[in-house]
């Protein structure tokens, strides 16, 4: 199971959602702002942020544009207690899956999360994948490397031979 962060300024509310969660099987990290969460999480490792839109200091949305500039691998869900659709379209424009109204509908938050570890999964995969290439691609030769450069770029395999030979 991967790591769930909540990052919301209202003690309550995290109270709240903790104990939801932790009733549902999920060990969550409760966060007060921004700052905490990015001074202890781990935003390099695959999680779930459920991050609060207004807070003081860096709010949710310069949170998400700040783990995307960074291309963490953390899956996030917005929350609001005073959202618009405005807010929501760029939320998601931004790359949050979905944008929630407080109070959370647990069923839709249990739906949300799904999504959310299906997601994180994906990038895990997809991640590993890309680092096996890298270490093939690592172990190619200058000459082989020249030959797959012009396959990539779609010559025939006569046109790439030709100028091999010796």
């Amino acid at each position: 199971m991967c790591r769930l962060y909540l990052v919301d300024d209202d003690q309550d509310v995290l109270d709240s959602l903790t104990w939801m969660l932790t009733g549902l099987g999920y060990d969550p990290l409760g966060f007060l702002s921004a700052d905490a969460f990015l001074s202890s999480a781990d935003i390099t490792q695959a999680g779930i942020a459920i991050l609060d839109v207004q807070m003081p200091g860096m709010d949710g949305s310069a949170l998400l544009s700040h783990l995307t500039t960074l291309q963490s691998p953390i899956a996030v869900i917005m929350l609001t207690g005073h959202g618009n659709i405005a807010m929501a379209v760029q939320a998601i424009q931004k790359g949050a899956i979905d944008f929630l109204e407080k109070p959370v509908d647990g069923d839709k938050l249990l739906s949300l999360l799904e999504k959310a570890k299906i997601q994180t999964m994906q990038y895990t995969q997809r991640n590993l994948a890309r680092e096996a290439l890298e270490t093939k691609l690592a172990t190619l030769t200058p000459r082989e490397y020249e030959v797959m450069e012009k396959v990539l770029e779609g010559k025939l395999n006569k046109v790439v031979g030709k100028p091999l030979v010796f």
